[in-house]
């Protein structure tokens, strides 16, 4: 990514702190549950209800982080 200003990364700390924080786009179902101290079933029964996106990935089932973050209120 480059700077449209020609700039480098220590010129646009703001940028750089977002490249530095990276987080994950999905958890798995496991990893959700951890996080948040919910339970699978419960992380189900929101997906279920449409309050939390599930995505497959082969034969595995991930979360959405951003929709994870959205059903317990943090924001990113």
């Amino acid at each position: 990514m480059m700077l449209q200003t020609g700039g480098t990364l220590a010129q646009a700390p703001c940028l750089r702190a977002r490249l530095e924080r990276t987080e994950p786009l999905s958890h798995t179902l496991n990893d959700a549950a951890r996080i948040t101290g919910l339970s699978r079933s419960t992380l189900y029964r929101h997906a279920a209800a449409g309050r939390l996106r599930l995505l497959k990935c082969g034969g595995r089932t991930l979360v959405d982080a951003a929709s994870l973050r959205a059903l317990v209120g943090v924001d990113a």
